[in-house]
């Protein structure tokens, strides 16, 4: 009996000495993760400093010119290509409904699209945007025609034309490469602040095969909105198509908060995901009117324009049983 307990004893004392021994084991290795995980952070540390090309700040201690001209800014920004939109066929489409919207540079949540009001710290606006590749001729604008869009080259709209017909300031320089007289307008000259409203032709469609409800963009129309002798008039400039601009669209980064500088989405980026307010004004029917044409009340078109988007809510909800 004697032996039994004595035996039990050795037993729970050699276990609290293998436990003692593996504390202190863990204690010396901890001590050694602590250097090791500090030595190899300053070590992180040096080496990243010794990049000065990635510093946030200069050596006077200012945000560095190279960080401040790459906050959200104006690009074009190589490397950046759209999102790509898949392109279904025709005969996978069987349903599907044109929209008109107005989106307005006044509400707060398009002002991404509207300011800076003038260019600067590489910065500018959608239409500063279109208005210079416009003028680069970097991309084609087609003429604004009432209840249709035609899109071919017996409707282009030249740079020159547009200068003329919206008495745009401006002035003829040679090129000193071509040699050949070009126009030159000043960022001052550049009629973003008249640009409030902006035309949007998009279609909702039904894609049988991948079973999904989807919107695309078809192109776009800036509006100017000037005080004449008959009062304040609209003059929507040139309908520009969607899939040929989002490119540069990919490529200008923009600020859309005060609160977080180096968020950097795109002005495709917001279109696509849909961050902007607007409100319809025609869809597709058969007479080819907008809402205006329909009723002169007020009250009348706002419930016309819920009636289109329950429309296309209810669509999309009724395809899918519970």
């Amino acid at each position: 009996m004697v032996s039994e307990e004595l035996c039990l004893l050795l037993k729970l004392r050699l276990n609290n000495s293998w436990l003692l021994f593996l504390i202190q084991k863990f204690k010396v290795m901890s001590k050694y993760f602590k250097i090791l995980f500090v030595g190899g952070m300053m070590s992180f540390a040096a080496s990243y400093a010794q990049t000065g090309d990635n510093s946030f700040f200069d050596e006077s201690g200012e945000v560095s010119e190279e960080v401040a001209t790459n906050l959200p800014t104006s690009g074009p920004k190589e490397g950046l290509e759209p999102i790509e939109l898949l392109n279904p066929r025709a005969d996978d489409v069987y349903w599907q409904k044109v929209v008109y919207r107005t989106i307005d540079m006044r509400e707060k949540m398009n002002y991404p699209f509207y300011y800076p009001e003038e260019s600067s710290d590489n910065r500018q606006s959608l239409f500063t945007l279109m208005f210079r590749l416009v003028q680069d001729g970097k991309i084609k604008v087609y003429e604004y025609l009432d209840s249709r869009e035609i899109f071919n080259d017996e409707h282009l709209v030249s740079f020159k034309d547009l200068l003329e017909k919206y008495e745009i300031i401006s002035k003829v320089q040679k090129d000193s490469i071509t040699n050949d007289s070009v126009f030159v307008v000043d960022e001052s000259d550049v009629p973003n602040r008249d640009v409030i409203k902006y035309y949007v032709k998009e279609v909702w469609y039904f894609d049988k095969i991948t079973s999904t409800f989807n919107v695309k963009i078809i192109a776009f129309c800036p509006i100017m909105v000037k005080e004449t002798e008959l009062g304040v008039q609209k003059f929507p400039l040139f309908w520009i198509p969607f899939d040929k601009f989002r490119p540069f669209l990919s490529q200008t980064e923009v600020l859309v908060t005060d609160r977080n500088n180096g968020a950097r989405p795109s002005f495709d980026d917001l279109f696509i995901k849909r961050r902007f307010s607007s409100y319809i004004y025609k869809e597709s029917n058969i007479q080819n009117r907008n809402l205006l044409e329909y009723y002169s009340d007020e009250n009348d078109i706002k419930k016309e324009q819920e009636k289109v988007k329950t429309l296309l809510i209810n669509y999309e909800n009724d395809l899918w049983e519970y």
